[in-house]
């Protein structure tokens, strides 16, 4: 073997390892491991050296395995922690937990040591874990995502600090684990590992010019120390990057952990990306309880005074209460070492503007899993209730897709849940669009409640997971999912007096949607996406959920008339499409009309009674329509804010002289219900162009009698035509010529229609008296 450095005579020598040496040691050790991974055939920890084990994420949360090994200390060695790590169990079987989050997994990342030589904090941190459980005579366990490469490098890395040759380890580890290490640059971090010890034992202190490697601030330490008795150390996920440890007050009020924790997030970024949190949200869990319980920490999505309520009835946390006697704000919180923090980060401020906050997940060319199964990062869609915090989740992984170009709406449709298949964006079911509009899309996810009813965390979590499974039965339902198409869009929907505080209100008054009028808002989510043009970065998004009905498809108002005023020709649809149109258009009358239109303003109302001044009905993709055409549910895909006004306004309450007004729409109805109107009486199956020339016409006639006999023409056809020739003809034509004089009032705004649109009230009056008998 060959010498791997020049010949020194000082007690301090730079150690330059020769090409050829790295090249015969690398060798050596492909032939032992880095080999490829066979299915299933990680069924449970390997025993790489003296009561050292190795093992991937899933033998972590197999603690009757654990025992059976003589295991009493298990050390977490992966990017990020694991929520629904019975920390509990843990303790009742003896095992110690410690973890030394290695935040990245790529070439050069300095899992033992920087570039001059100094030993890592992770190598320090494995060293000193291993050393303390077996000296008290009980076996460790290290363990990351799959265990092949950070947990296998740290346990190997120990090993020969304590003396062992490299080479020895690795023949032990091709019996028991041949398919660790296939990172290159692990590989050549023990190789130089090995050369250091043995220069360390010739009392030299050699440094390492290895060319280029991350910077120092690359090692920025994870692991505090020095608590005093009114501090406790928390774990504290950084979503999408790594987990931290963090020192926070024992006795702290809800903001000013925030303060705490996003200082120890902001430390990261300004070195790092030279940037600071613009928008984010911080949730809250407890080891032990598995990734469902969590609480999101923000009063955009759950009441601060709920906040306080379900840390103390779910996850058992003392509340130290205020001298006001409702919690609020300045309620103190005992926090504890079990309590878990995510801060899930949307936008980051940079050069004095927000931009979305990205991050990446790449796998290397045969490395198993992807970021849907093998990522301790959730890619549930996750959710909570307004009025009473409870979670709520998809029932199944998903991922949706976004685009760097808003303008590219098809970006903006693909999902993907397959966990089985590498990111790809055309798996069928879960995703569906409902409808979309100029601001945002709606999609269709199946989401599932956490518990019916809040219970305190008991010690042995066991009993709080079978209850909870129980709870879980028909607890289902199918969740609207909006999703802006922008990032200033997105961030709107966090604040109070946006769509999400009109969305708060209609939750609150719930009694308003016993009929069904409008798409019940349920709360607030967090969703994962994926950029469509690179599916290894991902963002955040803030999402507003209603409750969707299955009698409800992706058909909206737009796509209705669309269809309802589609004029046949043979050869442009197919048969099936032909046919459905045609039926709908033969089948649709006045009654039906009535139906809908009543159907739509009562939701328009319910929408008032909230203190909605203005809805941004411009694009109409934001009605659905039911699949028999009777039936209208709003849902606010576009916004743009015109929900945003305090309530109760003074626009609601009224002032001075003028008393109280009545709720009103007096923006987009009057631009669009006459619209609406037009088409459904006089656009069946004629075009929209046809119905624009006929109220021209009308509205230039020389006289009424002559308007009126172009309005009776076309509304005979496409209602009266079946009924000539029956004894019925008289009551027919008393009917169509009230039908024909209610239109063309409202047409002309002529009384008593004459500013209909100005109030919902005199919109549904009109529409109550269009005649269908």
């Amino acid at each position: 073997m060959g010498d791997p450095s020049p010949k020194s005579n000082g007690a301090k020598a730079s150690l330059q390892i020769s090409q050829e040496y790295m090249e015969e040691k690398l060798q050596m050790l492909r032939g032992l491991v880095a080999q490829p991974i066979e299915n299933n055939c990680d069924s449970c920890p390997s025993q790489v050296g003296d009561g050292l084990f190795v093992g991937n994420k899933k033998h972590a949360t197999d603690v009757r395995t654990l025992v059976s090994l003589g295991v009493t200390g298990a050390l977490n060695c992966a990017p990020t922690g694991i929520s629904s790590l019975n920390l509990d169990v843990y303790t009742e079987n003896g095992i110690s937990y410690g973890f030394t989050n290695v935040s990245q997994d790529n070439y050069g990342y300095p899992i033992l040591h920087d570039r001059s030589g100094v030993r890592s904090e992770h190598l320090d941190t494995a060293k000193t874990f291993y050393d303390r459980i077996r000296q008290t005579g009980g076996n460790v366990f290290f363990f990351c995502v799959a265990g092949q490469n950070r947990s296998a490098t740290l346990a190997i890395a120990v090993q020969i600090l304590h003396g062992k040759h490299l080479e020895d380890v690795l023949r032990n580890c091709a019996k028991v684990r041949p398919w660790i290490l296939e990172n290159v640059g692990f590989q050549r971090q023990l190789v130089e590992l090995e050369v250091l010890e043995e220069k360390y034992r010739q009392g030299m202190r050699p440094s390492l010019p290895l060319g280029d490697l991350p910077p120092e601030a690359k090692r920025r330490r994870l692991k505090v120390e020095c608590i005093d008795s009114d501090h406790v150390e928390v774990e504290l996920l950084f979503s999408g990057v790594c987990t931290m440890a963090a020192v926070i007050p024992v006795e702290a009020t809800i903001d000013t952990v925030r303060h705490v924790l996003l200082e120890r997030v902001n430390s990261y970024l300004r070195y790092e990306r030279h940037c600071e949190i613009g928008k984010s949200w911080l949730l809250f869990t407890m080891f032990g309880l598995p990734v469902e319980f969590d609480l999101v920490l923000e009063e955009a999505a759950v009441e601060v005074k709920v906040q306080i309520a379900r840390l103390q009835t779910t996850f058992g946390l003392e509340i130290l209460k205020p001298d006001t006697s409702e919690a609020g704000p300045s309620t103190v919180v005992r926090w504890n070492s079990r309590c878990r923090f995510e801060v899930c980060i949307f936008s980051v401020f940079k050069e004095n503007s927000h931009e979305p906050f990205t991050f990446r997940h790449q796998e290397r060319p045969g490395a198993p899993g992807t970021l849907l199964a093998e990522n301790f990062l959730d890619t549930n869609l996750r959710a909570w209730d307004f009025t009473s915090g409870e979670a709520f989740r998809s029932t199944d992984p998903i991922i949706f897709s976004y685009s760097d170009d808003q303008r590219n709406k098809r970006d903006f449709m693909n999902i993907s849940t397959s966990k089985t298949e590498r990111q790809q964006f055309n798996h069928p079911g879960e995703g569906g669009i409902l409808g979309m509009g100029a601001n945002a899309i709606v999609h269709r996810v199946e989401l599932e409640a956490v518990e019916k009813e809040p219970h305190v965390v008991h010690r042995n979590l066991r009993g709080l997971r079978r209850l909870s499974s129980d709870h879980n039965i028909d607890r289902r339902w199918d969740a609207a999912v909006k999703r802006p198409f922008n990032l200033w869009k997105m961030l709107a929907s966090m604040e109070h007096k946006s769509e999400a505080g009109v969305a708060k209100r209609l939750r609150m008054a719930g009694a308003l949607n016993k009929q069904g009028r409008l798409l019940y808002f349920y709360g607030l989510g967090i969703a994962l996406a994926s950029n469509n043009n690179n599916h290894d970065e991902y963002k955040f998004e803030v999402t507003l959920l209603s409750q969707y009905q299955e009698d409800f498809s992706s058909y909206t108002l737009k796509q209705f008339l669309d269809d309802y005023t589609k004029v046949l020709t043979h050869g442009h649809l197919g048969p099936e499409e032909h046919w459905r149109i045609k039926d709908m258009q033969s089948k649709f009358s006045l009654i039906k009309v009535k139906v809908l239109l009543v159907s739509l303003l009562n939701g328009f109302r319910d929408l008032t009674l909230m203190g909605v001044q203005a809805f941004d009905f411009n694009h109409m993709n934001n009605v659905l329509i039911s699949r028999d055409c009777r039936k209208a549910r709003l849902i606010d895909i576009d916004g743009n804010s015109k929900g945003s006004i305090q309530f109760p306004s003074e626009y609601t309450r009224g002032s001075g002289e003028e008393g109280l007004f009545k709720p009103a729409l007096d923006v987009d109805l009057s631009l669009v219900l006459p619209v609406v109107v037009q088409q459904l009486i006089c656009g069946k199956g004629r075009g929209t162009l046809f119905v624009t020339e006929l109220i021209s016409k009308v509205r230039r006639a020389k006289n009424d009698e002559e308007a009126k006999e172009l309005i009776r023409h076309i509304v005979q056809e496409d209602f009266f035509r079946y009924s000539k020739g029956t004894n019925q003809d008289e009551k027919t034509e008393k009917h169509l010529s009230k039908v024909v004089e209610w239109f063309y009032a409202l047409l002309m705004k002529r009384a008593p229609w004459t500013t209909w649109t100005n109030d919902i009230y005199d919109a549904m009056r009109c529409i109550d008296h269009l005649p269908i008998s």
